[in-house]
């Protein structure tokens, strides 16, 4: 059996030459439930839109290659097919989650056998874990042939937020504690069941619900050309009650969580508006107005386009100028970037696509936070709270990579570009040190990547 570290990855192949595996993974939280999760991406690297976890909400699905057998809480299996996954399906990602509003992961592990022996295995020390509440341990994805990943990624705000990362729904997960599963060898595909709410965020890192493009936005967005639709709200945006409709000056919407969702034996009684995220869809050439979901200071900008050709994205400023090149990719891409960093006022992107794509606009505390090891492939943000410290970094592709650091909040007279933490090409391993949070990072890659800030 082969051990892996963080960030390791491996052909299945080189492995095994089974096709027909089992995942189990495992889990502690001490005082807390804990549910486990196949998730399912596509080329882009999104939830698609309807398609649920595998869980013990739903124990079969993607045309039965995925099945729950055993277990659903700290400890689960799942059956995998790899001949009979959808051709749509690139990326399966294996998840646990502590369902407490409080209560972190303390321990974690993956592991793959195939004809009853073991392949490979993943564990995650308990003290990378602390205040995590839901983690990506493992991923089986597609490139040359079917591979598997050693991920490690946590996440402080819960299953909620790495829902909205991967651009799903959280009403489409049910997150509960795990019944024994005793046999689900041919699993009746049931109904997906209704999604229980969500447990409220803590205070200090209200992660945001995605909202409907602004009416006043979407009008003022430059008058598509005769057949091409106009610019929408993603399907996957997280379903909130209807507000008033805001004057139209109003370029900052914000949301309160639904008061009618019938409440959840971890829900907490409180009611306070969030920052809102605003998402737009379309397809081909825009000069796309934008709305901004706090006032001032940085955004960040989740942006995915699925054409084959040239995906081309600028900001522009009251003036048309552009500003900053946010994207310049061949075929599909995904990632995440700042906007107005600098102290700058972006009114418009520029897109040039020859197919659909999306952008969603999120305040900065929507970014993923940095609290243990985190790993990508591509451009992303970052959110720092903890103090001055060290991290080590590494980088696998071939062109630049770049971790800049910047001020979460604008501070009149002073420079929101706090320090560059890597500047390469190619390759790269290094430490640099990390201002004192708040601070977002922005890192360009194109390759694989790691951060681990020390201790």
């Amino acid at each position: 059996m082969r051990t892996f570290a963080m960030g390791e990855k491996a052909r299945l192949a080189d492995l095994t030459g089974a096709t027909a595996l089992r995942v189990e993974v495992a889990g502690t939280a001490p005082g807390a439930d804990i549910a486990a999760f196949c998730f399912a991406l596509d080329a882009s690297g999104r939830i698609p839109a309807g398609r649920g976890p595998v869980s013990t909400a739903r124990p079969a699905s993607l045309e039965s290659a995925v099945a729950l057998v055993s277990g659903g809480g700290a400890d689960a299996a799942f059956d995998l097919d790899l001949d009979a996954v959808a051709d749509d399906v690139h990326r399966l990602l294996f998840v646990i989650a502590s369902v407490g509003l409080e209560i972190g992961l303390h321990g974690a592990s993956v592991a793959i056998s195939a004809d009853g022996a073991d392949v490979a295995a993943f564990a995650m020390p308990p003290g990378t874990l602390k205040g995590q509440r839901a983690l990506i341990l493992g991923e089986v994805y597609r490139r040359d042939g079917w591979r598997f990943g050693a991920v490690g990624q946590g996440y402080r705000d819960g299953l909620d937020q790495l829902v909205r990362d991967h651009g799903g729904d959280p009403a489409d997960v049910a997150p509960e504690a795990a019944a024994e599963v005793v046999d689900a060898a041919e699993p009746e595909a049931p109904a997906v069941a209704t999604p229980e709410p969500q447990p409220e965020p803590e205070a200090s890192v209200a992660p945001e619900a995605e909202a409907s493009v602004a009416p006043e936005a979407e009008a003022e967005a430059v008058e598509p050309e005769p057949g091409e639709p106009e610019a929408a709200p993603a399907e996957h945006a997280a379903p909130v009650e209807p507000e008033p409709e805001p004057e139209p000056e109003a370029a900052t919407p914000s949301a309160e969580t639904a008061a009618d969702e019938p409440p959840s034996v971890t829900d907490v009684p409180c009611r306070m508006p969030v920052p809102t995220a605003v998402t737009y869809e379309g397809s081909g050439d825009r000069i796309l107005r934008i709305a901004r979901p706090v006032p001032e200071g940085p955004v960040v900008a989740e942006i995915t386009g699925t054409g084959a050709g040239n995906f081309a994205v600028w900001t522009l400023d009251a003036a048309l100028e552009q500003d900053k090149l946010l994207v310049n990719e061949i075929g599909a891409c995904h990632g995440r970037m700042l906007l107005d960093e600098r102290g700058t006022h972006t009114e418009r992107l520029k897109i040039e696509s020859d197919g659909p794509w999306t952008v969603v606009i999120h305040p900065p505390t929507a970014a993923p936070w940095l609290t243990g090891p985190v790993t990508g492939d591509g451009p992303e943000v970052l959110r720092w709270t903890g103090p001055r410290t060290v991290v080590a970094m590494t980088h696998a592709g071939s062109s630049n990579f770049m971790v800049r650091a910047y001020a979460e909040a604008l501070t009149p007279g002073e420079d929101p570009y706090l320090a560059s933490l890597a500047n390469a090409i190619g390759p790269y391993e290094g430490e640099s040190i990390i201002p004192v949070g708040p601070c977002l990072l922005e890192i360009e890659a194109d390759g694989d990547w790691t951060l681990t800030p020390e201790g």
